[in-house]
């Protein structure tokens, strides 16, 4: 990493960030708008698993001296940028990729003789900068990156996901003396020397939408259903041309504040094991040299082995994770839990700036998954709230360390769940290093502006895969998901053949052949150099231990996109090797530029640079410059306090009821909060997904009116809790209405005396309380307010259906939960 860093020149080193430089907090106006980014563009165009992007980030400016922007920006993390240009002044100026450095420098000279200029560098998988340097007062510029890469599919499903926004990131270690290197808002430490580079500053809460947005995406008509098209944010289904169809964004004033998501269905025939063979341009069509992509696809039989497995289950209640994330985890790490036989053992680490364990549970071993431990650990997990800082490196340290030591002849599975928003990526996978011989890691990411690039370097470091939960709806569907891939797998052990294989060596993306999970194909892309043959074997051992093989017969096709895709898995791969190893990295970082030189894909040890030459614009050097500043991401509990933005934890602690019976209390204690309220300016959106509106809306019927007082009671509860779920401008009417039924129900059921009624007495007086101070709301409801009146509604509701259901088993409680 200091080798990386090196390659800052040495003057921008000296400078930090200059007194005249913009913080970019969002406060600078003028008759002509914000400063700097106007406008961003994306444009999408999806062809089976691949995706091309094009996006155009317009920046103005409306200052009257020549102004330097600095933009730092999220890409997906598994595309490659092969392109970068810029549009000043009526004319297109290509982009050059060059050694980072060389670029860096030739940005400077440019800027310092008065041309206009731009650079890009990427800075992480998914982190890049962006600066546009001496662009005259009123003018705009465009610079546009063109990107391709592979789209994951799974469980039927392909995702397209395109972040819209870098958060905030827990920044370790001890301040580097001297100036920082970047122009962001944190301080470089030993534990993230680049951390100015990756922290952006942030618009406060409410401040007007600086940003316009416009994203488009064309699916192919011959691999989607129109049906199963679902997207993250509000978006229309139009008819496009050449046999595609259009995700057109409903809203150009969405804010830049989660990740942009479109899922669709695939049908079964739709993908299947293939063996393409790409040959280089430069080649004859039977070529000696390209690029060949082998997709493999599980059997379809289910298998009915089952092995003892060694599970550690990692979770981050860092401050980051407040709000519904934390429930959102402790729902999803339960029911892992949960799902656990009497032949697995495992333990639980919570971790924020200390690590914790369930109670009677060791830091340095395992447990066996018998019912009372398992309801220890759920029990733990209850009492979880948000908290402290991200010091991720030690938990997990300690969740491999305690693998190691345990028997061989187990699956051993580490299991990490958290958002991801650490800055120390590459300390952490240092540390990690080799020491994941015979261990697994899944990754459950849990925002809606996860750090995916880090989950899915750490899970493919691991040989295990990595899924994102943007919201508390897709909880379940992730979960059942989560629940195949850490089973058995049904493949492992997989290699190719070597028999006649002209394979480049170490050219395999991914370098470690991931293991093979129901419902889950794994794509793996590699060079060749000679007569490709007509076709390639795969084996291994399947779920009973038994020799697999398959050979997959060879198909010629004609795609440059795939090599792009490739060189940008190789060079990531480097990139690790390179974080990771202790020796040669003088000779790995060599190779890592000959190889994004070579096929025109930036990585973090190259740059592309573009210069105006045509006329100089600042003769006289002097320049402005700005940090743009990024939203808060939806979803983050984030609130004014004077010195800057803070956290704030919404929902109330989970409440468990003192008369309870034991198993019932950890379930109570746990159901009471499996839902949390966001209080940001997206309150009124559904929470995921959005049907793309190209068919009326289908709502399911209301279910049938109640006679029996609880079981009304019971269903009024219910549709408080929906209520409150969905908020929006219908939100105090709907209270309203409420109101009142829950004081009919109550008087009747005092006549019964049953149990629950002093709770739901204290949650109809809050629910008056809070309605008497409607004409005192001026944007939103009080959401802590709401917040403990949902809270409360789910205990009383737990309480009433208690008395009337009679008494459940342990189990029957678990699986009524988990549907």
């Amino acid at each position: 990493m200091n080798d990386l860093l090196s390659l800052l020149s040495e003057e921008e080193t000296k400078q930090g960030t200059p007194d005249g430089d913009e913080a970019g907090l969002g406060a600078l106006r003028s008759d002509r708008g914000l400063l700097p980014l106007k406008a961003l563009e994306v444009r999408g165009r999806i062809d089976g698993l691949l995706a091309q992007v094009s996006i155009r980030q317009t920046f103005v400016n409306v200052l009257d001296e020549p102004l330097e922007a600095t933009y730092i920006f999220p890409l997906p993390d598994r595309a490659a940028v092969t392109r970068f240009r810029m549009e000043v002044a009526g004319r297109v100026i290509e982009g050059v990729l060059e050694e980072r450095g060389q670029a860096r420098k030739e940005y400077q000279q440019a800027i310092e003789a008065g041309h206009r200029a731009s650079i890009a560098e990427e800075e992480r998988p998914g982190v890049f900068t962006l600066r546009v340097g001496n662009l005259p007062p009123g003018e705009e510029a465009v610079v546009e990156l063109s990107l391709t890469g592979p789209l994951p599919f799974a469980d039927g499903e392909v995702t397209f996901r395109f972040p819209l926004v870098v958060a905030p990131r827990y920044i370790p270690g001890i301040p580097l003396p001297g100036p920082s290197t970047g122009k962001g808002v944190a301080h470089d430490t030993d534990a993230v020397p680049d951390a100015s580079r990756i922290s952006p500053p942030v618009l406060l809460p409410g401040f007007p939408n600086p940003v316009q947005l416009t994203l488009t995406v064309d699916v192919h008509e011959s691999i989607a259903s129109v049906g199963a098209l679902r997207s993250s944010l509000h978006a229309v289904l139009e008819t496009g041309d050449q046999g595609y169809r259009r995700v057109t964004l409903l809203n150009t004033g969405e804010r830049l504040n989660r990740d942009f998501i479109l899922r669709f269905k695939l049908g079964a025939e739709s993908i299947e094991t293939s063996l393409s063979v790409h040959p280089d341009a430069n080649t004859d069509r039977g070529g000696n040299e390209g690029t060949f992509a082998l997709t493999i696809v599980p059997p379809t039989a289910s298998s009915e082995v089952t092995r003892p497995r060694d599970l550690i289950f990692v979770l981050d209640r860092s401050g980051s994770m407040e709000g519904w994330k934390i429930v959102a985890a402790r729902r999803a790490l339960a029911r892992m839990v949960d799902t656990l036989g009497a032949a697995d053992r495992f333990n639980v680490l919570a971790f924020d700036d200390r690590i914790e364990y369930p109670p009677g549970f060791s830091d340095q071993g395992l447990v066996t998954a018998t019912d009372r431990q398992r309801f220890r650990a759920v029990e733990f997990l209850a009492t979880l709230t948000a908290r402290g800082g991200t010091e991720m490196a030690g938990p997990l340290d300690q969740g491999v360390e305690i693998l190691a030591r345990a028997e061989t002849g187990r699956d051993r599975i580490l299991v990490l769940v958290t958002d991801g928003q650490v800055g120390n990526e590459d300390q952490i996978l240092k540390g990690l290093g080799r020491r994941l011989q015979g261990i697994r890691i899944f990754t459950l990411g849990i925002d809606r502006a996860v750090n995916e690039g880090f989950l899915h370097r750490l899970a493919e470091l691991g040989g295990g895969t990595s899924e994102i939960v943007e919201s508390e709806d897709r909880l379940d569907e992730v979960m059942d998901a989560v629940h195949r891939r850490i089973g058995i797998p049904v493949l492992t052990g997989l290699r190719l053949e070597p028999d006649k294989l002209p394979v480049v060596p170490d050219s395999l993306v991914p370098g470690r052949i991931p293991d093979l999970f129901p419902s889950a194909p794994v794509l793996i892309l590699g060079r060749y150099r000679g007569a490709f043959p007509e076709s390639l074997t795969l084996s291994g051992r399947d779920a009973a231990g038994q020799p697999w093989s398959q050979a997959a017969v060879a198909r010629v096709r004609d795609n440059p996109a795939i090599a792009a895709a490739w060189a940008r898995g190789q060079l990531r791969k480097l990139e690790d090797r390179y974080t990771v190893e202790q020796t040669g990295c003088a000779e790995l970082e060599k190779t890592i530029v000959a190889t994004s030189l070579q096929f025109g894909v930036l990585c973090r040890f190259t740059a592309y640079v573009a210069i105006d030459l045509a006329e100089v614009v600042n003769q006289g050097g002097g320049i402005h410059k700005v940090t743009q500043p990024v939203e808060s991401p939806s979803g983050w509990m984030m609130k004014r306090r004077s010195g800057g933005l803070c956290a704030s934890l919404i929902a109330p602690s989970p409440i468990s009821p003192s008369q309870a019976q034991p198993a019932k209390s950890a379930f109570m204690a746990f159901a009471s909060s499996d839902s949390a309220l966001e209080a940001d300016e997206n309150s009124d959106d559904p929470a995921f997904l959005f049907e793309c509106q190209s068919a009326p809306a289908h709502k399911a019927a209301g279910p049938p009116v109640a006679t029996e007082p609880r079981a009304r009671a019971l269903q009024l509860l219910e549709e408080l809790e929906t209520a409150i779920r969905a908020g929006g401008k219908n939100l105090r009417k709907a209270l309203r209405t409420l109101l009142p039924k829950l004081e009919a129900v109550l008087i009747e059921l005092k006549r019964l005396d049953g149990p629950g009624l002093p709770e739901l007495e204290k949650l109809v007086e809050n629910l008056r309380s809070l309605i008497k101070q409607t004409n005192r709301w001026l944007v939103s409801v009080d959401a802590l307010a709401l917040s403990e009146l949902s809270t409360s509604a789910k205990v009383v509701g737990i309480l009433l259906a208690s008395d009337h259901t009679g008494p459940r088993s342990t189990e029957t409680e678990r699986e009524s939960f988990w549907k």
